[in-house]
């Protein structure tokens, strides 16, 4: 089988309100995101994502969602009695959202039980990039967030790449269990893909350099800390293949590089960092610079900003299919 882009979290139903108090339903979630914007822009590369959800009709829903955007399914464990998540958008005038959600009996909660991990165990040889997020461990018990990095461990060993992006949600577990267990992904991950004003929430980081030093010097081997308007800074591992095998060379930079945003008017900024993920990583893939996966990224995020919700009409989407 082709090697493929695994994503592991929690994918839930989007409510998005419309003209004349309507409501428009569509599949997100961090992690989802980033999938969908990974396919659309490496179209040839098998996609899967890796949950759970239930039997209802709101899993139902999102899954159609998922068939209509070409992800693949079938890693994900269908709970009988189950439940999906569920959050609802407002958005304010400056293009900042408030989200209100629905998720504690979301069957994504138990996702990886024995039978769930022996399925993927079996498969985990075709995995080329395995992303997680800090919404992915913080929705999890201690046991799954172990056997989860344990899954992690394993596609670094084998040379494969390890996505993590921060994506800190106080409310979801609180600061010191979350710091544990971020430190924990860093060290397992080849490709940090931080927030820096998640950074500052979990370490009290008093600047992006040295939020930057603080986590290359875990040992991530390529570190992005996006920096949401301002664009983002690089450090790290230095230029590399972008084939898996070579993701993990500890080759540091001297300095910090900047790749500032573009500029655009926001009109809805949900998913601006997971598409940015996606438009990294695509052309990572391709054997771009990090500095040229980063001026895309920042592309993607731009582009996906100035439309409402979290994924955007694909023509909206700027061409993977330049020279990097």
């Amino acid at each position: 089988m082709s090697a493929a882009f695994w994503s592991v979290g929690e994918c839930m139903l989007e409510l998005r309100p419309q003209s004349h108090g309507t409501l428009a339903h569509a599949a997100a979630g961090d992690s989802y995101n980033t999938a969908v914007y990974l396919k659309r822009l490496v179209p040839d590369m098998p996609v899967r994502y890796v949950s759970a959800l239930g039997d209802d009709a709101m899993s139902g829903l999102i899954r159609d969602h998922m068939w209509d955007e070409r992800i693949d399914d079938s890693l994900i464990d269908i709970r009988p009695g189950g439940t999906a998540g569920l959050y609802a958008i407002a958005t304010d005038a400056n293009g900042e959202r408030r989200f209100t959600y629905w998720r504690a009996q979301s069957a994504a909660r138990g996702m990886l039980s024995a039978a769930h991990l022996a399925q993927l165990g079996a498969q985990l040889a075709e995995c080329r990039v395995l992303l997680l997020t800090g919404i992915t461990l913080a929705i999890l018990d201690d046991e799954r967030r172990a056997a989860l990095l344990s899954l992690a461990a394993q596609v670094r060993a084998a040379g494969g790449w390890v996505a993590l992006d921060n994506n800190y949600r106080p409310a979801l577990w609180n600061v010191v269990t979350a710091r544990e267990w971020m430190d924990r992904a860093a060290q397992v991950c080849t490709h940090a893909l931080f927030s820096f004003d998640d950074e500052v929430l979990l370490h009290g980081d008093r600047s992006p350099a040295g939020a930057l030093a603080r986590i290359a010097a875990i040992g991530v081997p390529e570190v992005v800390l996006k920096l949401g308007a301002d664009g983002c800074l690089i450090g790290g591992a230095a230029e590399h293949a972008a084939q898996p095998e070579h993701a993990a060379r500890p080759e540091h930079t001297a300095q910090p590089v900047h790749v500032p945003a573009l500029a655009v008017r926001a009109v809805d900024t949900t998913a601006a960092g997971d598409s940015f993920n996606a438009g990294y990583l695509a052309q990572r893939l391709r054997g771009a610079s990090s500095i040229k996966a980063a001026e895309f990224g920042c592309a993607v995020a731009a582009a996906v900003v100035t439309h409402p919700g979290a994924i955007i009409p694909a023509a909206a989407l700027p061409s993977l299919n330049t020279e990097p």
